[in-house]
């Protein structure tokens, strides 16, 4: 969720709690007035009435015409200065219904006679004043909230602009070129110091990723030299004359151990550079003469385990990538197919719908297949290779954000990956 639509979900949930809150009190604050309106108004008829009634000759005329407005009643004696202000219930002939009032009782001596004159007035109904402040918030409410989300919006684009720059700036950055961000300072500090903080970093980063690519590469190449020149006297050694059958076993072992350190040392720095994104060259890759060529070259290895291919191929498929990265990958792919197929067993190539899979013959993996694109990890204990193959298989994908995907079921082991 973007931060701006948090922030909104924060407010109007704020906002609501609010309302709600203010609507409350506003309900019966707004009872209170009206209260005090309505008894105030009350107290005006009824001082109307007292002035009317003064100068009349009989008051029980006023009842008929009254609408419920006036209640007359003579009595026999009343109670001067007393006046009780209550609620009451009458049926309005009018509406043909029962309304509430609100009445002033008093006592009143007209010629003589006694009389109790109650004044009244209709009380608005209650529901009709939540109703009404219920319609009043919500709008209030609802004016708010999209006000306040119209606005937040347009700060945010102008507020959060130096941020979301420096956002694509770092995502097209690459250490392995040298650069070193630069951001334009804004008028908010808070920014202005992030700026600051991931110049600085950008600028450590570079710096450390060309001394370990250096080191790697140096490494490597110093490493590659002595061992060429092991090589070369062992194999000057194993010529010389006089040697006994343990001597032989030796220089063997330790050839084969020069051999086995050197295709390590050759895995390991393409990985370093595979990762460390140093193929920067991209071509269009044709899928199907980038497979057909490593099967024609691993014919020989095919053949002398008696395994069968069998290709599906589709329409060609074209992919953009670096094509020595191309190459490293199907070769990894198929003899891995290869190396861990059974005798007379079978290797199937499918490239169907920009989909890349090859399956292969062979014994349940020994290991969870999770970690079989893990460095070092083997499928067997018995199995002679380095357990890079399917690391840098990995590596490669990462590079162009694509999934490899492994699965084993009816003494196959397949693995797909969509192009």
């Amino acid at each position: 969720m973007k931060l701006n639509d948090k922030t909104n979900r924060y407010f109007i949930t704020a906002s609501l709690i609010v309302f709600c809150a203010g609507g409350i009190l506003f309900y019966f604050l707004f009872q209170l007035i009206i209260d005090r309106d309505f008894n105030q108004r009350l107290h005006e008829r009824k001082e109307y009435y007292i002035r009317i009634f003064s100068q009349s000759d009989s008051l029980l005329h006023y009842q008929q015409f009254s609408a419920n407005s006036i209640g007359i009643i003579p009595v026999d004696r009343i109670i001067a200065g007393k006046e009780v202000v209550s609620d009451t219930i009458l049926f309005d002939r009018i509406e043909n219904k029962f309304n509430r009032y609100r009445q002033v009782s008093l006592g009143m001596n007209v010629r003589g006679e006694q009389y109790k004159i109650q004044v009244r007035r209709a009380l608005v109904e209650r529901k009709d004043i939540i109703q009404g402040v219920v319609i009043l918030e919500v709008l209030l409410f609802l004016s708010f909230a999209v006000i306040l989300s119209l606005l937040n919006n347009q700060l945010s684009k102008s507020l959060w602009k130096p941020f979301y720059a420096a956002l694509d700036k770092i995502d097209h950055y690459k250490a392995e070129k040298g650069e070193t961000l630069e951001f334009s300072r804004s008028n908010i500090d808070e920014f202005d110091v992030l700026a600051a903080a991931i110049e600085k970093m950008t600028s450590r980063i570079s710096q450390e990723f060309h001394i370990l690519k250096e080191f790697t590469e140096n490494a490597s190449h110093e490493i590659q030299t002595p061992l060429a020149i092991v090589k070369g006297k062992l194999e000057v050694l194993i010529q010389s004359p006089g040697l006994s059958e343990d001597q032989m076993d030796m220089i063997n072992t330790a050839s084969m151990a020069a051999t086995r350190l050197s295709k390590l040392n050759e895995a390991l720095l393409i990985l370093s550079r595979i990762e460390n994104r140093q193929f920067h060259v991209v071509k269009d890759i044709n899928l199907h003469e980038t497979v057909d060529r490593h099967l024609n070259a691993l014919e020989e290895l095919i053949q002398i385990k008696g395994i069968e291919v069998i290709k599906n191929y589709d329409n060609p498929i074209v992919f953009q990538m670096n094509p020595l990265l191309a190459d490293i990958l199907f070769e990894n792919l198929i003899v891995n197919a290869i190396k861990h197929n059974t005798a007379e067993g079978s290797i199937a190539v499918t490239l169907r719908a920009k989909q890349f899979t090859i399956s292969n013959t062979g014994e349940p993996p020994m290991r969870d297949p999770a970690q079989l694109f893990q460095r070092f990890v083997k499928a067997s204990s018995k199995s002679h290779s380095l357990g890079l193959g399917l690391s840098i298989v990995k590596a490669i994908l990462d590079t162009y954000q694509l999934r490899v995907k492994y699965t084993y079921g009816q003494h196959v082991h397949t693995m797909t990956i969509d192009f």
